[in-house]
């Protein structure tokens, strides 16, 4: 054995760290754990000793001890464990105002997206509503431009079937000039003497009314011959198909009840034209 480990074994390390060493005794050890390693590790384990000793036999004081040294400190339990917990209260409200401070913050963002939403959804509903409506104003237009068409169509369309009928052999065309009753009334009789089709333009003759018709009158060898009725109203520019008739002197236009007459009324004669 060592000096140093007879040193050690002596139980001047344990008597150090109970604190039962005199001052040159003391002195004399710190001399020796500075030069030696094995005397530091000796201190040192046996207060590691010491002290795990100390921890298992400790006994936790009976609480007429802690009564005992509140009522000397001039504190009370009650009131102590009372602020206690209710620190621990505070604390947890704290804890929970903390984890819920967030949820302004969300339902500020969340409103925020609405609002956002909302606009865009505004803005978008007048931006179809605008299209909507020129949309409809273009297929209005469309369908006014359509009818319109049409009816030049129909206009072009009769012109051509007047050329035709005007066109054919042995057509004769026969003025009628307005009377005293209607000076500027005026209709024009196209009469195909070959084939005795008779056809009457009454565009320029004034319109009648519902309870009326106009009644066409051939006069063959001096007696009016019944050639048909018809209305005017609206575009004219059809040729009117009437009656045929083989002879005729002259041709006349009379206004009659609906339905023609048996024989004309003179005093309503609107226009007349020789042959």
């Amino acid at each position: 054995m060592s000096k140093i480990e007879a040193y050690i074994s002596t139980g001047v390390i344990e008597a150090f760290v109970l604190g039962q060493l005199n001052e040159s005794e003391t002195k004399e050890l710190l001399q020796y754990a500075e030069e030696h390693e094995e005397v530091r590790k000796a201190i040192d384990e046996a207060e590691e000793t010491l002290f795990a000793l100390g921890k298992k036999g400790s006994i936790a004081p009976p609480e007429s001890s802690k009564n005992n040294l509140f009522e000397d400190l001039g504190l009370e339990v009650e009131s102590f464990e009372d602020d206690s917990e209710e620190e621990l209260v505070q604390e947890e409200i704290q804890k929970e105002s903390k984890s819920y401070s967030i949820y302004p913050y969300l339902s500020a963002a969340a409103s925020i997206v609405a609002i956002i939403g909302i606009a865009f959804s505004v803005y978008y509903y007048n931006q179809w509503q605008a299209t909507e409506a020129r949309l409809s104003n273009i297929i209005a237009q469309n369908q006014t431009m359509a009818q319109q068409y049409n009816v030049v169509k129909n206009q072009m369309e009769q012109y051509a079937e007047n050329v035709e009928i005007l066109r054919q052999p042995g057509i004769e065309t026969v003025p009628m000039k307005g009377l005293d009753i209607a000076p500027e009334a005026q209709a024009f009789v196209h009469w195909n003497k070959k084939t005795n089709e008779v056809f009457l333009n009454a565009k320029k003759m004034p319109a009648n009314e519902m309870d009326n018709q106009y009644q066409l009158w051939a006069i063959v060898d001096g007696n009016p011959v019944d050639m048909g009725v018809f209305d005017v109203a609206g575009d004219m520019t059809s040729l009117l198909k009437m009656k045929t008739t083989g002879k005729a002197s002259a041709f006349a236009v009379t206004l009659e009840p609906r339905g023609g007459s048996k024989n004309p009324t003179m005093e309503k004669m609107y226009v007349i034209g020789q042959i």
